[in-house]
């Protein structure tokens, strides 16, 4: 019996006297992305437009064992992702996907098979959270099928390896001061570390950050002291983005740099040389680096010390939720012990003797 097509995947293939280059097989066809080793999400976003340019609905189809997994993939990136503000990361998660599944049907789909998934993806040297996050993608995309295309005689059941500890990691005021002063040379940082700390504002977020009103990213309401994280066009997705009183400590920084920005016409609040900053890489590295910090000091850290500094001044849970845009129940629940109330009652309650 012949093998099952993977579906169109990337491959990358060496070339005597020549530079490699990422190629997208096809049922035996090979096709060109003309991305080289270091282009991989350039490639990736290669292969997307391809299988969208060549896919088309399958019929409806109610059988695990007829509905093959690359189809399932295909209709979830191609119809739902576009929906999302994770067109990009879905895709991304979905090579890794496709290249494990892109053979197989529905009705492959076990806690063996999924625990081999996992097993493959770690031995590429990921960890088994990235795997996890991959395999919950994967979940959507089934969820999504039997909704749009099914019912299905049994939605499979996928297995998801144990989650991680949930990441603690704050800065201390030492610390906070030491990452500010290793980024006094280098301003944007400096700004994003700043709004970080005393807004909890997501990395993604505050990059985007403007000066004006914006249709697709946030802005500062400096005459009326709001944060408002989202653009009037944009949507939320499972990621909360409220507005926010600006913080008395961050008001006075804001003033001093749109009074520079205005003069120069620029409307990013966190800009290199004026130009927008979509992620920190190197120069948040080599400021970590300089203040003596470790890798656990990523840029997402800034939200958790922003809502541990909080709780230590005693902000009330629910206020706390709803400055930085999280659930009350996952204060409570990751971060809640750094209040000085945290079972305070319980700690002092006077015990009756038997």
């Amino acid at each position: 019996m012949p093998r099952r097509s993977k579906g169109p995947h990337l491959w990358w293939r060496e070339q005597k006297g020549r530079a490699g280059v990422w190629i997208i097989k096809d049922n035996g066809r090979q096709t060109s992305t003309g991305c080289g080793a270091s282009e991989l999400a350039s490639a990736e976003k290669f292969l997307a437009e391809y299988i969208a340019a060549k896919w088309s609905p399958p019929s409806r189809e109610s059988k695990l064992a007829r509905i093959s997994c690359a189809d399932v993939l295909q209709i979830y990136c191609r119809e739902h992702a576009p929906t999302t503000r994770s067109l990009d990361h879905i895709l991304y998660l979905a090579t890794s996907i496709n290249e494990f599944w892109g053979d197989k049907t529905l009705a492959d789909i076990r806690g063996q098979t999924c625990r081999d998934y996992v097993a493959w993806r770690c031995a590429q040297g990921v960890s088994d959270q990235t795997a996890r996050r991959d395999l919950d993608c994967f979940r959507s995309a089934i969820k999504y099928y039997h909704a749009e295309y099914g019912p299905l005689d049994a939605v499979p059941q996928i297995t998801l390896p144990a989650k991680g500890p949930s990441r603690q990691r704050w800065l201390t005021r030492s610390e906070a001061a030491r990452l500010l002063w290793a980024a006094r040379r280098t301003p944007h940082v400096a700004r994003f570390i700043l709004i970080g700390l005393y807004t909890g504002t997501r990395s993604k977020a505050a990059l985007r950050l403007r000066w004006v009103p914006s249709l697709d990213a946030g802005w500062f309401d400096l005459e009326h002291g709001v944060l408002y994280r989202k653009g009037s066009d944009e949507t939320d997705s499972n990621k909360r983005r409220p507005p926010a009183r600006i913080h008395d400590k961050l008001m006075p920084y804001l003033k001093h740099w749109y009074r520079k920005d205005a003069e120069k016409g620029l409307i990013d609040v966190c800009h290199y040389h004026g130009s927008y900053i979509k992620k920190l890489r190197r120069s948040w590295r080599a400021i970590r680096e300089a203040a003596g910090l470790d890798k656990s000091v990523t840029p997402h850290v800034l939200r958790h010390t922003c809502v541990t500094w909080l709780l230590q001044a005693g902000v009330p849970t629910w206020e706390v939720a709803g400055f930085v845009g999280m659930s009350e129940e996952l204060v409570r629940e990751t971060y809640g012990h750094h209040s000085p109330d945290f079972q305070n009652n319980a700690a002092t309650s006077k015990l009756k003797k038997s």
